[in-house]
């Protein structure tokens, strides 16, 4: 729901006047997303594409049909009198962006107190979290009768967690030294599979067993550095780390910058301090460009509920070796949708925070305005851990630093302290009711489902109005691609080493005219007032994941790849809101698809700066799903070492 200032400051032809979902005839509908007209190309189709996009003489007419018959031009037609926003780091105590005090609390400490929260560890090591139904208790009852044999109690988390790893290392039932061995197996065994799971570009094994045998001396002497000492934690190829190259996933960063890093990326430099084991670099979709996540150079990476399906990108490996079980978190980076996209596909949780809550140093700079960087977890719990460590100001990022002078030292929920009865009570839950129905029937069942559980959770559901949604869309587009362009434009001598889908893409991008990025900048600060206000309603706002499930990767794409925009734009659908304006968003599964065993996610997004109120109803939200999800490839390192004839 607008302002009637918001109405004022911009008018757009996006917006037909076509029926209302009340069907009153000559009332203008609010929501306008439309699907793209691209085909799929693949073989033939998409050298042709490229062709067209790449001939001097032919590509500005086609490529300019192709931006006209995409709506791109309603970008330039959208009119408004407001400033650019280049960097969305939002100050919410500013008059314009203040926030109505939240009805709503619960308690909460700072993120790195959860680091040595050894009451989380004992909490939920000794009870079983009590559920909201005598069903889901019944159930819980024969989890523990079937593992009552095992060393890993699993109360209402999943084998591959970091809460597992720690109680394991603390009864010295193993040790990180184990655990590297085993990872290595793991690792090596998914690829040897047909096909392979391609879940990372590379990983250097004598560097990990280094990292586990300091961390195995720690747990000996009984000074583990945190919950995630001697804990396998993957890093995107997009983050630098000392001894490994940062390749994007193509085959030439490695040739322009020969030397291999001899300095940690930010996020990389906290999670060594807190012990962790950087196991290496996992797949990518090429320069992240996609969300459908393949590579051909480095192998199309797999997704582990459905081998034959993408994973999602472009954090592609990260949500693969979490969902295999190789390791219980990730850190991934999302432009458009590149971590939560990825991890709804694969059955896990991924968390985009606010942008610049997490640092960016680091990171190779691919897209700069849109770009977040964030954990992708086996459960709430382990991705809350995963925020806890990499959040927060770092001082080789200057951004990071003014995000924690506006949002405030990052925090996490007290979990241990989350009421077993209506933990959700005051909360106001906003649904944009014709947004959330234009997906698959089985994403929007179960989009319904989670909506019914959050209110019988206590939150009040109410209903929401978001204006604009198509500009927005194409605004977010214009923005990622004309950063990614300009960020390989320095390579133009390598262009023939990319993917025939990135050259298309980069093209559409090369013909976006500078003004059109100057006013989709425009637009951003529209789409953020219009949140602003929206957030003054309600605290969240919940919607699917994505709009379809995870596509098919055909056998005729697997030499060049392909390109799949209309696939693309539906995976995409409730992403982009939180790339352009910068608001933290969290996505969790919640269901399986009946056919092809392929999971379904649930979005939430929050206020900036509100990861802990993410985190705290997502796992009220977990807690209560019952998802029964179980990836077609599992090889979890825990599970060789608890049950070492597997």
């Amino acid at each position: 729901m607008t302002s009637s200032s918001l109405n004022k400051s911009c008018s757009s032809s996006s917006t037909g006047s076509s029926s209302s979902k009340n069907g009153e005839k000559g009332e203008k509908k609010v929501y306008d997303l439309i699907s793209l007209e691209v085909p799929r190309l693949q073989g033939l189709l998409l050298r042709s594409t490229l062709f067209l996009c790449e001939n001097h003489y032919l590509k500005n007419s086609f490529l300019s049909s192709l931006y006209t018959k995409n709506k791109m031009t309603l970008i330039s037609q959208f009119n408004l009198n407001l400033p650019p926003t280049f960097y969305p780091i939002v100050d919410v105590s500013n008059q314009k962006h203040q926030q109505n005090k939240s009805e709503f609390t619960f308690k909460k400490y700072l993120a790195t107190d959860m680091l040595h929260d050894k009451d989380l560890i004992n909490y939920f090591q000794s009870k079983n979290l009590e559920t909201s139904n005598q069903q889901q208790q019944q159930q819980q009852q024969q989890q523990q009768q079937q593992q009552q044999q095992s060393s890993v109690n699993n109360n209402n988390i999943p084998e591959n967690s970091i809460l597992n790893y720690y109680n394991l290392y603390a009864s010295r039932k193993i040790t990180p030294n184990e655990i590297a061995n085993f990872f290595i197996e793991c690792k090596n065994h998914s690829d040897e599979q047909t096909p392979p799971l391609k879940a990372f570009i590379k990983i250097l094994e004598d560097d990990i067993k280094t990292q586990a045998m300091a961390s195995s001396e720690r747990w000996k002497s009984g000074s583990p550095l945190s919950l995630i000492d001697g804990v396998p934690i993957s890093l995107k190829d997009e983050i630098d780390q000392i001894g490994y190259h940062t390749t994007c996933g193509t085959t030439f960063l490695e040739k322009a910058f020969p030397e291999v890093k001899t300095e940690d990326s930010g996020v990389a430099k906290m999670l060594r301090q807190q012990g962790a084991i950087l196991v290496g670099k996992n797949n990518m979709h090429e320069i992240g460009i996609s969300t459908l996540g393949y590579n051909i150079h480095f192998g199309f990476t797999r997704n582990p509920y459905n081998i034959n399906h993408y994973p999602g990108g472009s954090s592609s490996g990260s949500a693969c070796s979490v969902s295999a079980g190789l390791n219980p978190l990730s850190i991934g980076c999302d432009g458009g949708g590149s971590i939560r996209v990825p991890a709804s596909l694969c059955g896990v949780v991924g968390l985009k925070p606010t942008f610049a809550r997490v640092s960016h140093g680091g990171i190779f700079d691919l897209c700069w305005s849109v770009g977040h960087v964030g954990p992708i977890g086996s459960s709430v719990i382990d991705t809350a851990i995963g925020y806890a460590c990499i959040a927060g100001a770092d001082q080789s990022d200057h951004q990071s630093v003014l995000a924690e002078q506006y949002g405030g030292k990052p925090t996490v929920p007290m979990f241990t302290e989350i009421p077993l009865i209506q933990p959700l009570k005051g909360l106001k839950v906003g649904v944009f009711y014709d947004w959330i129905n234009d997906c698959n029937l089985e994403f929007r069942d179960s989009t319904y489902k989670c909506i019914e559980i959050l209110k019988e959770q206590g939150a009040e559901i109410i209903e929401i109005e978001i204006s604009n949604l198509l500009v927005t869309r194409l605004s977010q587009g214009a923005i990622i691609l004309s950063e990614m362009n300009s960020s390989m434009k320095r390579f133009k001598n390598f262009s023939h080493e990319l993917q025939y889908d990135s050259r298309i893409s980069l093209s559409i991008g090369n013909i976006l005219p500078t003004s059109d990025y100057l006013q989709a900048n425009k637009i951003r600060t529209y789409c953020i007032d219009q949140f602003a206000e929206i957030f003054n309603g309600v605290d969240l706002i919940v919607t699917p994941t994505n709009a379809i499930a995870a596509p098919e990767i055909e056998k005729g794409v697997l030499s060049l790849g392909e390109s799949n925009f209309g696939s693309v734009g539906e995976l995409m659908k409730y992403i982009f809101i939180g790339n352009i304006t910068g608001i933290p968003g969290i996505t969790i599964p919640v269901g399986i698809t009946k056919d092809k065993n392929l999971p379904i996610g649930f979005q939430i997004m929050a206020k900036w700066w509100q990861e802990d109120l993410l985190l705290y109803t997502s796992f009220v939200l977990e807690k209560n799903i019952d998802f029964k999800g179980k990836p077609q490839y599992y090889n979890c390192p825990l599970t060789n070492c608890t049950n070492p004839n597997n």
